[in-house]
């Protein structure tokens, strides 16, 4: 049975009742993401509230976290009443397609979301897990539409998704105006094809920046790119 807990160097996330636990995929999206001179971000669908600690941990910034899913948003909330960052969080329970009304004036500088992102696959059986992965619930066009809305001019949306969706996201961002600023493609084991795309959108159309690494290397352990990059989180980096 998998543990009720995951620790890290700073702070512990209880998952009991949450639907999606402590993935990789958040981890790399919390810390890869620039949030650093961010003042106020938001974590769409923050679950056990792993993204929203991790980016309080790396910025100063006021953080408000959606999550969907009473107990899961319940679960955030006592994750973050644990954590030294409680004072800068918020969590709000409830639909993203509510949270953010059309008239209300942008007030982000960073949006982060680690989102459903089976597409084209049926159902998953557990009504819980649907609602939190399946984007029936909240897909690409919500997040980019309600980032339209919520970001300031110069604002990011940084996103965590199978590497096969790029043109997808790409073709959805440019119906919001978005523009991709940085993509990062990440292999599970060296040499193999990239499973995850981690991206950054703008209203500014820049130059592209672009590179990939690997989390592991066949019989050698984590990758040295993977470990700087969470050595600040994982306790045994």
């Amino acid at each position: 049975m998998a543990n009720s807990f995951f620790k890290f160097k700073q702070f512990t996330i209880h998952q009991e009742r949450s639907a999606m636990r402590v993935s990789t995929d958040g981890v790399l999206l919390g810390a890869w993401s620039r949030v650093e001179k961010s003042n106020r971000i938001l974590d769409i669908g923050t679950g056990t509230g792993l993204i929203a600690i991790m980016a309080a941990q790396r910025s100063l910034a006021r953080i408000d976290a959606v999550e969907l899913d009473f107990g899961a948003a319940s679960e955030a909330a006592f994750n973050i009443s644990l954590s030294p960052w409680k004072d800068r969080i918020t969590v709000y329970c409830m639909d993203f397609c509510r949270f953010y009304d059309k008239t209300t004036k942008p007030v982000y500088h960073h949006i982060l979301s680690n989102p459903p992102y089976f597409i084209d696959s049926l159902l998953p059986p557990d009504g819980k897990r649907e609602q939190a992965r399946h984007t029936g619930t909240l897909d690409y066009e919500v997040l980019f539409e309600g980032a339209s809305y919520l970001l300031l001019p110069d604002g990011k949306l940084s996103l965590v998704s199978p590497a096969d969706l790029q043109e997808h996201l790409i073709f959805i961002a440019s119906l919001y105006g978005f523009y991709p600023v940085r993509f990062t493609y990440v292999s599970g084991i060296s040499g193999k094809a990239p499973k995850r795309l981690l991206s950054e959108w703008s209203r500014a159309r820049r130059p592209l920046e672009e590179n990939a690494f690997s989390i592991e290397k066949r019989g050698e352990g984590y990758t040295l790119e993977y470990i700087m990059l969470t050595r600040d989180f994982y306790l045994k980096m």
